[in-house]
């Protein structure tokens, strides 16, 4: 009885692992000379920081390369048969790695697969463009390492050629800018079977209005409804159901708030087989309102006319007359008096509100990243006359990311409290 015991007890382990081995887990295990290096870069050491041919990092710092050079550097695996895991009806496949990445705006790094029928790298997924904490600007594989899974990889469409000459490789894009560096470790990639409801893939999000903006993503099977939250940045993943829907290229969401920091999730509904994983966050931002128009001013009688105006003039890094607040001499997080596209460059409107290309405007200047709260208040405007009313109204420009917030106020003192009456969100 005892000896039975221990047979089945031996049969149902064997079974199990049987049952959950996984028939592609091929680390690179760089140092690996049957890996190769290709692109166009420079290969000075001291760009080429890891070959991983003869290292076991792949490294290059885009900053020692020189700001005349353009890089874009890959390193590619040697052939990896998929054909025993497309058999066992593992057709997923998956890249991990760690890595370090300083990033700036163009550049990018990610992972490609090669289709043997077509003889082209084509994405695996999205590109890496997004620092790794407290990344380096030199020595990127000294910097601390974050961990990175691809997307699937879904080879259940592949024929017996793309099986056979299946190959991957990492890659570095400068994107045409002078970028920093990244460093990768050695990578691994492993396959699976797909679960009963696949997850949903390339989620993405784009703002189209103040209170709209368009969801997109792609089927992870064959389902054709899903659940999507729209939710504030920050909520988390959903613990209740979502919006049901059938529309994914885009979902147009609406009813929104403006200047609102957004995120989404999305799941796929399989009917009989459940729902898939909550995929995101992604995150968006709503647009500010337009400002709107001046309406004027209606008398009872007589006739409107204006009690103050400012032009800036044209004195460059001078207090406008009258005028109080933080500073105007254009040092960063402070106020310029300064022509069209004359600030820092990449900065300001390149024609002022009369059309005049030479005419000035009052700029916060935050070419250094500033957070420095500026203010600039008026001279006394006095409204004893405005029997029936007064409007107050500006020109402005803004444009870019993170710009911070303009706020208007109104006081009856130049060291306030003021009444905020306007506010732009950048």
């Amino acid at each position: 009885m005892k000896k039975t015991t221990f047979i089945l007890v031996l049969l149902l382990s064997l079974i199990g692992w049987q049952a959950n081995s996984q028939v592609l887990n091929q680390p690179a295990n760089w140092p690996n000379t049957n890996w190769t290096v290709t692109g166009t870069y420079n290969t000075a050491p001291a760009a080429f920081e890891a070959d991983p041919t003869t290292t076991a990092n792949f490294a290059f710092d885009d900053d020692d390369a020189g700001s005349t050079s353009s890089d874009n550097i890959q390193a590619e695996s040697p052939i990896i048969d998929l054909t025993a895991a497309f058999t066992a009806g593992e057709t997923w496949l998956f890249v991990d790695f760690d890595y370090v990445f300083n990033w700036i705006s163009a550049d990018a790094i990610g992972a490609e697969y090669w289709d043997a029928d077509a003889g082209t790298w084509n994405p695996w997924g999205a590109p890496i463009q997004a620092d790794t904490a407290g990344a380096p600007t030199d020595n990127f594989c000294s910097g601390t390492t974050e961990a990175f899974t691809s997307e699937q990889l879904n080879i259940a469409g592949f024929t017996a050629t793309q099986l056979s000459g299946f190959k991957y490789r990492l890659f570095y894009d400068d994107g045409g800018i002078w970028g920093w560096g990244f460093c990768i470790n050695s990578p691994t990639v492993t396959s699976q079977a797909p679960p009963t409801c696949p997850d949903i893939t390339g989620l993405t999000a784009t703002t189209t209005g103040d209170s709209t903006a368009d969801i997109s993503w792609n089927a992870g099977g064959t389902e054709t409804e899903w659940q999507i939250w729209v939710q504030p940045a920050g909520t988390g993943v959903p613990t209740t159901d979502g919006t049901v829907t059938t529309l994914n290229a885009p979902y147009p969401a609406t009813g929104l708030t403006p200047s609102t920091a957004y995120e989404v999730y999305v799941r796929g509904n399989c009917g009989t087989d459940g729902f898939s994983n909550w995929i995101g966050p992604v995150n968006f931002t709503t647009f500010n309102t337009p400002p709107p128009p001046p309406v004027g001013v209606t008398c009872a009688s007589g006739a409107s006319t204006f009690v103050f105006t400012e032009d800036f003039g044209t004195d460059t890094n001078t207090n406008p007359s009258g005028w109080t607040g933080t500073g105007f001499d254009g040092s960063n997080g402070n106020w310029d008096i300064t022509a069209v596209s004359g600030n820092s460059t990449g900065t300001g409107p390149n024609i002022t509100w009369d059309g005049v290309a030479g005419g000035m405007h009052l700029e916060y200047e935050a070419s250094g990243n500033a957070t420095t709260i500026a203010s600039a208040i008026t001279p006394a405007i006095d409204l004893s006359t405005a029997v029936d009313g007064a409007e107050l109204s500006f020109y402005m420009h803004a444009f870019g990311d993170d710009i911070g917030t303009l706020n208007v106020g109104v006081s009856t003192s130049q060291t306030g409290p003021f009444t905020t009456e306007y506010a732009w969100v950048g």
